[in-house]
This record gives C-alpha cells, structure tokens and sequence, in this order.
C-alpha cells in the first residue's frame, strides 16, 4: 500500500494525542506513577490477547533470539527508563515543557539511525523534519511553567529528565528498526517490547514493596475506564501502529510524522479539559502538517 508507513505515523499520533487526554484524566485520579504501571501491564495483556487470537500463541515463540533481545532491551530503554524520565519532566517542568523535551526525540533518532541503520535523509526530508518539529516547539514555547518547576524541583533537572527522556524514546526506536529489518511482524514486535517494560517497571514495584498499593489505585470504576482508554489508545494501537510505520519508512521520517502528537494533544485538550488554543497554535499545527505533507511527498 502507498504511503502505509507514512500513514501509520500519523496514525500514531492521533491515537497517542487521544490516548494522552484519557491518560490525563485517569492520572489526576491515581497519579503518573501508577498510571504508567497499570497502562503497560493492561497494553501486554491485550496485544497478547490479540496476538493469540491472530498468529495462534500469546507469545511470539517463533521470533529469534536476537529479535527478541533487541526488542526487550528496546522496551526497557523507551518504557520503562524513558517513560520514567518523562514523568519526572512532566512533574517539573509541566506538560507544555516536558513534551516539548520530548520533541527532540526525532532529531535524536535520526541522528542515532545515521551510523546505526545507514538511513540517510535526503534534503526534502529534512525539511519535512524541520517544519514538523519547528512547529511542535513553537506552538509548545508559548507554555508558560516557570512557578510550575520551581515547587517541585530545580528547572536543571527536569530539562536534564526531559533531555534523557527523548534519548531513551529515540534508542528504542533504533532497537525496534533492527528488529523489524530481520523480518518480524510489527505486532509481535509490539508484544515482546512492552512485555519487556511491563515486567521490569513491575519488578521494580515489587522491589519496593508497592505492588498492593499500585492494585488498589484502580479500584474506582471511572479511573479504570480512562486508564483502559488510554491504553487502548496509546501502548496498544498507537504503538503497534508505530513499529508499522517504523517497517516501512526511515526511523527519522517515523519520529517526525509522529511529533505532531503534542499539537493534536493541544487541540484535544482545548475541547475537552478547556486549555486554551492560541492563534499561535493554530499557526504551529499548521506548520506542523506542512511539514507532515513534505514527507509523504519527498
């Protein structure tokens, strides 16, 4: 199909923007911590689930080692350290900032899959890349979150949080590429990568001795419906649709497409929990799917 990794991208970022507005209500309610266990323990079990019902086994039995290596250690790096990274910039900085840190997440992995895949963009896609992410930062530069950071931590360190935040994005990104060239399905992909993450960020709890607290956050039936959302919407089909866009097109074509998330995010959120859309924004998010349409044409 023409243009499916391109599209797969996009649709990336519509499901991510989605989920994040569920994701944003159900974490007002238990907190990102929980949240971002819960969302990575309900995301293996449903993409196991359908994968059973799809390929005949909840576990991909026949990916080889090395697949699966790669895909764990990409599952590790991007979900369980870098999503942690990026809940402490979001704690710090605030959400306009934080996902602004997270934009750099594109430029990284282009940079990262230069000497690593060989993927060498051509001038068209660099523009492509420079007008989306120009327009994610100038839509998310006019959030305003200085008294934000200054109660819950030092600016420095929630910069430093949001900086290792979109390595961790890219390094995984470049880890699921390797796999996914030896041949493996987008949605086994899926399912050893965040069953990589769910067990180490699981673990992690259990280390803790937070396992009962963390069940007993989603007791109630509202706060159980957005989390399920969420998932649904983000770990399940957003990144699914993410390893598909990453087997058909270059990873920094993928990242790119894929961070227009923060302005369809902001769109979202102004209808449905009031924040406002600025003329600026609209401005952005215009510059942003320009350059969305330069990659699906270079």
């Amino acid at each position: 199909m023409k243009y499916a990794g391109e599209l797969a991208a996009l649709g990336t970022a519509v499901c991510w923007a989605i989920g994040a507005n569920l994701f944003t209500a159900a974490g007002r309610r238990m907190g990102a911590v929980m949240l971002n266990r819960h969302r990575l323990l309900v995301g293996a079990l449903v993409l196991a689930t359908v994968l059973w019902i799809t390929h005949g086994a909840p576990w991909p039995v026949w990916a080889t080692k090395s697949q699966i290596a790669l895909l764990a250690a990409s599952g590790l790096i991007g979900f369980a350290i870098g999503d942690t990274f990026f809940f402490r910039a979001l704690v710090i900085l605030g959400a306009g900032r934080a996902v602004l840190m997270a934009a750099l997440a594109p430029l990284l992995t282009a940079a990262i899959g230069w000497p690593v895949l060989g993927e060498r963009l051509g001038p068209m896609a660099l523009l492509g890349m420079a007008l989306t992410i120009g327009g994610v930062v100038w839509v998310l530069m006019e959030q305003q979150t200085h008294e934000h950071a200054s109660r819950h931590g030092r600016l420095a360190t929630g910069v430093m949080a949001g900086v290792l935040a979109a390595f961790g994005q890219a390094i995984g990104y470049v880890l699921s590429k390797m796999a996914l060239r030896t041949g493996l399905d987008p949605l086994s992909a899926n399912v050893v990568r965040i069953s990589a993450g769910a067990l180490a960020i699981w673990s992690y709890a259990g280390l803790r001795g937070q396992i009962g607290a963390t069940l007993g956050a989603i007791r109630d039936r509202g706060t159980a419906a957005f989390m399920l959302g969420g998932t649904t919407f983000g770990p399940v089909l957003g990144v699914w649709l993410s390893l598909a866009a990453l087997a058909h097109i270059e990873a920094g074509v993928a990242a790119s497409i894929i961070a227009i998330n923060p302005v369809l995010t902001l769109v979202i959120s102004s209808r449905f929990h009031g924040e406002p859309f600025t003329l600026r924004s609209l401005l952005g998010a215009l510059m942003a799917i320009a350059g969305v349409v330069v990659l699906f044409l270079r």
